[in-house]
């Protein structure tokens, strides 16, 4: 028995190990979230249930019934632990457990059930996990690729029934996008099988190439034509979204006590969301990330935000709907639409475009990466760097210098902004 650091599938974990005879149990933590006291607590779980079943199992063996002939059977205590032979544990089994583990909360938790519902578990259902080799890998993705089935209409044909069908497939072909994420949850419940030791490795899961693609957004002549096509009640509603870059669930969710008016820099706190789920209802939850941020407020929607909330309460919600209730997300869907079709705008928009275009036009307004990445809540500047492409550069000024012909190194780093020279960079010898 032991409880080494170890490295498992590119992690750091605590393995404990405990070996009774001819069992052996492994289990592997995250050294990221657990001690090694928790390890510790895990091997002596282990233990106990190990010398639980031994008791057990001597005591069925040398009891004999003395007063019935009726064989009696001893039922094992609740806190047993059953190991199932990783043989006999199917794909559709192990599956319902992985997704138990998940939080329902996470965004992407509703795509890992689509996932294993729809694509994963009618492929492998009854399969053991054991038998899942890379030539079935490779067959999945055959299937998703396969086109079959008829067409079916995307939202924005229902919602515009002048817009072209889409090439969407009741039964396939699925996009390189949908395809990576139904391979994404086959590849976490093989490894989350692997740390459980029911299978020995992971077959090799080779993914679809995306075409990478810029975001579309609105420029600043359609933000101001969108907004000004909107209702009047909605008016706020949308420059909200195009001037603080607000996910859905975080403007709707927005409340009074979230905007802070005061002072000389007026600014959004965001610190919750909120989702709609067809068993439970109107969820909240946190922001996406799990991470309050601060957005800054403009001058001129900060004055529109302390005249419509002047004699509201903290607790009440900023943009509201029936009764002082949530908007719907439908409602807010079919007003951008319609807003959009009413200004002559031949782009689809919809609500997330509107995060685009605060990104968009924050690149274009030349404000730094990290900054626009604080605000828009991205865990990782790589997501903010796809409007990179929108920044205005300094190209013009640069390639001047090669038509300067023998210009002084000062004069280059005149040029160039810079102020000092490298201190392990040798000035060259000019030629004369």
């Amino acid at each position: 028995m032991s409880v080494t650091p170890v490295v498992k599938n590119g992690k750091s974990c605590w393995q404990v190990q405990v070996i009774r005879g001819a069992t052996r149990i492994r289990r592997f933590l995250d050294r990221k979230k657990f001690l090694r006291q928790d390890a510790l607590a895990l091997e002596r779980e282990i233990l106990n249930d190990l010398d639980t079943q031994q008791r057990d199992g001597a005591t069925a063996t040398t009891t004999t019934p003395t007063t019935s002939t009726t064989p009696t059977t001893t039922a094992p205590p609740p806190t047993s632990v059953v190991l199932a032979e990783p043989a006999l544990v199917t794909f559709a089994d192990f599956a319902e457990r992985y997704l138990a583990l998940q939080d329902p909360q996470k965004s992407d938790y509703t795509n890992k059930v689509r996932n294993v519902r729809l694509h994963l578990v009618p492929l492998f259902g009854q399969a053991p996990l054991a038998a899942i080799t890379r030539q079935h890998v490779d067959d999945l993705r055959v299937r998703l690729r396969t086109p079959h089935g008829e067409r079916a209409t995307s939202r924005r044909a229902r919602c515009r029934p002048d817009a072209p069908l889409t090439r969407r497939r009741k039964g396939g072909p699925k996009s390189p996008k949908t395809i990576n994420n139904v391979l994404a949850t086959l590849r976490a419940i093989l490894h989350l099988a692997c740390d459980y030791d029911l299978i020995l490795k992971v077959p090799r899961i080779l993914f679809e190439r995306e075409a990478h693609k810029d975001p579309d957004f609105l420029d600043f002549d359609e933000a101001e034509a969108l907004i000004g096509a909107a209702p009047p009640e909605w008016k706020l509603v949308l420059r909200t979204a195009i001037r603080t870059g607000l996910r859905r669930g975080e403007l709707l969710e927005l409340r009074w006590r979230d905007v802070h008016l005061e002072g000389p820099s007026p600014y959004l706190r965001v610190s919750r969301s909120t989702r709609e789920d067809r068993g439970a209802g109107r969820v909240i939850k946190e922001p996406k990330g799990r991470r309050a941020r601060s957005v800054p407020l403009t001058a001129a929607l900060a004055a529109d935000l302390r005249r419509m909330g002047a004699q509201s309460k903290p607790d009440d919600l900023v943009f509201t709907g029936d009764n002082g209730q949530h908007l719907r997300f439908d409602q807010l869907y079919t007003v951008v639409v319609a807003a959009a079709k009413a200004a002559g705008l031949s782009k689809h928009v919809h609500p997330h475009l509107l995060r685009h275009t605060f990104a968009s036009h924050c690149y274009m307004r030349r404000v730094p990466p990290q900054v626009v990445q604080k605000w828009l809540g991205h865990a990782s500047v790589t997501t903010t760097e796809r409007y990179a492409h929108l920044r205005p550069d300094t190209d013009d000024e640069l390639i001047a210098v090669l038509e300067a012909g023998r210009a002084d190194p000062a004069d280059l780093g005149a040029t160039t902004g810079a102020t000092n020279r490298p201190h392990n960079v040798k000035t060259p010898l000019r030629v004369l």
